[in-house]
């Protein structure tokens, strides 16, 4: 949020952030429990088509809509995921949520 919020003002934008950064500038910052980042910016049209037919779960006319698509790609290109648990090794930092499984697991 924080990497969108400063990449609106940057370009001169209103940010849909401004109160969520506000109210988190006290809390700690969590980018130290990401495990993993899966680079999908190019993908990031199909996701927000995805996340509209959702309207339910994600209000089409909310704040996460408001931000141009080609600022997110630039700012915050990535989904970012924390590993709770893993019955596979893997390496950390992961660039793949399937990291470990295609190699342990076989089909029948």
């Amino acid at each position: 949020m924080v990497a969108l919020h400063e990449g609106m003002l940057a370009a001169g934008l209103e940010s849909p952030y401004t109160e969520w950064v506000e109210k988190g500038r006290d809390r700690p910052d969590r980018d130290d429990k990401i495990t993993t980042r899966v680079e999908c910016g190019e993908y990031f049209e199909t996701r927000d088509d995805a996340l509209r037919a959702h309207a339910t779960q994600v209000d089409p006319d909310g704040f996460w809509f408001h931000v141009p698509l080609d600022l997110q790609q630039k700012v915050w290109p990535t989904e970012d995921f924390e590993l709770a648990r893993s019955l596979v090794d893997s390496s950390i930092p992961e660039a793949d949520l399937f990291a470990g499984i295609r190699e342990s697991v076989e089909a029948h």
